[in-house]
């Protein structure tokens, strides 16, 4: 009986399933870091049908907005800031999701159709800085652990005995 032979195969089988299982991990985490660490630029996006004003709406693909700003129904004139209020990571009342409440003043100059340009906050977003570094660290990390589990039984030798070299 070979011994050695059934150790080799034993262990390519599980290097392999290893590996395998690895690369896929790797993948659906890498391709999910881009919506958890980068912001969208929101232009003429979301249209918000003013019909009564001091009336919340909300943005419900966002957690947050920076650098709003609005515009009238032409898209040409932009809104004054003092005549909405915007309110970033509140719950939407009726459907319970993360969004931004953006009130019209009852005494708002423009009272038909807005538009919104700003730099949105995905939700999936991470704020802290410190975690969005984190979150790509770990990524780094998880390659270069496939990396050694690959090398390991080269370092050790017992692939080459296994194969009788």
């Amino acid at each position: 009986m070979n011994n050695k032979g059934q150790v080799g195969v034993g262990l390519i089988i599980i290097l392999a399933i290893t590996l395998i299982v690895g690369v896929i991990f790797f993948q659906s985490v890498a391709q999910s870091i881009g919506t958890v660490t980068n912001t969208v630029a929101m232009e003429n996006d979301t249209t918000m049908t003013i019909a009564v004003n001091g009336t919340a709406q909300y943005v419900t693909t966002c957690r947050a907005l920076s650098g709003v700003v609005i515009f009238n129904e032409t898209g040409d004139v932009p809104v004054p800031s003092d005549q909405y209020a915007v309110v970033n990571n509140v719950i939407h009342p009726t459907t319970g999701d993360l969004s931004v409440s953006i009130t019209p003043d009852a005494a708002a100059a423009y009272k038909t159709i807005w538009t919104i340009d700003a730099t949105c906050q995905p939700l999936t977003y991470v704020a802290d800085s410190g975690s969005r570094a984190m979150v790509s660290l770990i990524l780094v990390f998880f390659a270069l652990m496939l990396v050694a589990v690959s090398l390991s039984p080269v370092m050790q030798g017992k692939l080459l005995e296994a194969i009788g070299k």
